[in-house]
């Protein structure tokens, strides 16, 4: 998991850091530097939102949907809009957020150059907090670290932004001091939430979040990853609605890798939303279909979430394609409530 600023506030306590360390300190717990984050390609309508947002910022922006990768560009996106030097104060911006145009793309936008555009993009900024939910589990004792770095100002930009990257990955407990956070602690905080979907976070966390959803561009994220893998899918296809032809696929030594087993859970994925907007167009997606049942649905999704949890944490590829399919089965043979 990244390293805190507290972390880093810690260890520089005793004495007044050189420039350089403190560049250092800000690279150990910013994220990794992102190429083109200026640059959000099939999101202009998210990124029109968050233009009229700045007039009125929320303390707490949930960014859903999209992949893993707009949604973290989205939120350093936002942390550019509120530190941009160039741009005038919130306060003299006079659109609402909540007018009739909000889905429309324009308005304010980052400079790119100023020196909050600059670090950010470079990933050294020092009022940028990012705790990213794929390096694992962000449990209670990272969130307590947090607390006395929150109840100060920001050290040189308008705004502290907090953001947690894939923040399902948070623990209850966690949630719930976070919660506990946002309404205590310095009002030049702003938190940003990323999750695939909102109803995978705490519904508190929900109820105090302003959510924006990106669009999905499923044809453009399965080229962008290379394509799909059609004997596997298919095979799951086949599994799905027969109950054959599965096991001895896995149990081929060497056959299942963790690549592999992360791309079979992505195409579920995919095959899902398909089968969530009606589409027919893959094997997948049309074995979703024939429940056709929101609840069932519901449940293939949290089975695919728990699936990638178990990769994360080392379990055995095979044994979680083996879990994920018989699985993913019953969700769809369940019977209607």
């Amino acid at each position: 998991m990244a390293r805190t600023a507290s972390q880093a506030q810690a260890q520089t306590r005793t004495k007044s850091p050189t420039k350089k360390q403190t560049q250092d300190e800000a690279q150990d717990w910013a994220p990794r530097v992102v190429p083109d984050l200026f640059r959000i390609p099939g999101q202009d309508r998210v990124v029109g939102i968050l233009a009229r947002l700045l007039s009125r910022p929320p303390r707490v922006l949930l960014l859903e949907g999209g992949t893993a990768e707009e949604r973290q560009k989205l939120g350093l996106y936002w942390t550019a809009l509120l530190n941009c030097s160039a741009l005038p104060p919130s306060s003299s911006l006079h659109p609402s957020p909540y007018d009739s145009s909000l889905a429309l793309p324009g308005g304010p936008r980052p400079c790119e150059q100023c020196p909050a555009c600059s670090r950010i993009r470079d990933g050294v900024f020092l009022d940028l907090v990012y705790l990213d939910g794929r390096e694992g589990r962000i449990g209670i004792d990272t969130v307590r670290e947090l607390r006395g770095l929150l109840g100060q100002a920001p050290r040189d930009a308008k705004r502290r932004v907090v953001v947690l990257g894939e923040a399902q990955e948070l623990t209850e407990e966690a949630g719930n001091a976070l919660l506990k956070s946002m309404e205590d602690t310095e009002t030049r905080n702003a938190y940003v939430l990323l999750a695939p979907q909102r109803e995978r976070l705490l519904r508190t966390l929900v109820s105090r979040s302003w959510v924006a959803t990106l669009s999905w561009d499923l044809d453009g994220v399965q080229e962008r990853e290379g394509g799909s893998d059609p004997e596997w899918t298919e095979a799951l296809a086949r599994f799905l609605k027969t109950g054959r032809d599965w096991f001895g696929r896995t149990m081929v030594k060497g056959q299942v890798d963790r690549p592999l087993a992360f791309h079979v859970i992505h195409a579920c994925r995919r095959g899902l939303i398909r089968a969530c907007q009606g589409r027919t167009d893959s094997s997948l997606a049309r074995a979703f279909l024939e429940q056709g049942s929101p609840a069932a649905w519901r449940a293939v999704d949290l089975r695919l979430d728990e699936a990638e949890q178990a990769l994360r944490t080392q379990v055995s590829p095979p044994l979680v394609l083996d879990w994920l399919a018989v699985g993913l089965r019953g969700a769809l043979r369940a019977p209607l409530r």
